[in-house]
């Protein structure tokens, strides 16, 4: 099978590879970028090399780009849309509730927020291809995803950080020999060497996040059908 993925930024595209690698054992050379490229030279369009919600958005009403992606291939291909759902306020996004007051079910809450994005994406996905996607929609940030590799103190979703990176960030400066998963070079967080904790940690990341269980569930059927 064939991957592609539509993300907000290339830490994003390095979790949602990992995360497929782990569960799935398809190699990472299966996994195609759509946007953002992880290469580009001449001939490419150097805009493609850059992404956000809002280029998430649009990539999913451009048919000539999703449609280019399908047909290189034959087989079993889909493609993961990824976001975020830190600015889902944002004029554009527009997905308000549910709101996160008191002391929600984290897991009633990832399931609501995340069918209000999956709803809008699938809304500007050209209907021949909605049922090749699979939805990789973060609550809050895919950093969210990776804390219970890395930290468990709390039982806590995982989804209830409203600072995910921040709070990553921390957990990551306080581990002894933490120089595997900091990029010293660019001054961020080593999401490859990160990501590639999954191999280990997938299994108990799932309990501890339900919108990365949701999206593994939704992979998990596309492979087994």
């Amino acid at each position: 099978m064939r991957i592609g993925i539509i993300a907000e930024g290339f830490s994003d595209i390095l979790v949602v590879k990992s995360v497929l690698k782990a569960l799935t054992g398809i190699e990472m050379s299966e996994m195609h970028a759509i946007r953002p490229i992880e290469s580009f030279d001449e001939t490419d369009l150097a805009e493609m090399n850059f992404s956000n919600w809002q280029l998430v958005l649009e990539s999913c009403k451009d048919e000539s780009l999703i449609a280019t992606f399908f047909e290189m291939f034959d087989g079993d291909t889909i493609m993961v849309v990824h976001l975020d759902t830190a600015e889902r306020g944002e004029v554009g996004y527009d997905i308000i509730e549910p709101q996160r007051t008191g002391h929600p079910d984290w897991k009633a809450y990832s399931n609501k927020l995340r069918d209000k994005v999956r709803c809008k994406v699938e809304a500007l996905l050209p209907e021949r291809f909605r049922d090749k996607v699979a939805y990789a929609i973060a609550i809050e940030e895919t950093d969210a995803w990776l804390i219970p590799l890395f930290d468990s103190s709390q039982n806590r979703d995982t989804s209830s950080y409203v600072k995910a990176k921040e709070k990553l960030r921390a957990i990551i400066s306080n581990i002894k020999k933490n120089s595997k998963y900091i990029d010293t070079k660019h001054n961020n967080l080593d999401y490859g060497n990160m990501g590639s904790e999954f191999r280990r940690g997938l299994k108990e990341a799932r309990k501890r996040n339900e919108s990365l269980n949701l999206f593994c569930i939704e992979v998990s059927n596309f492979i087994n059908d």
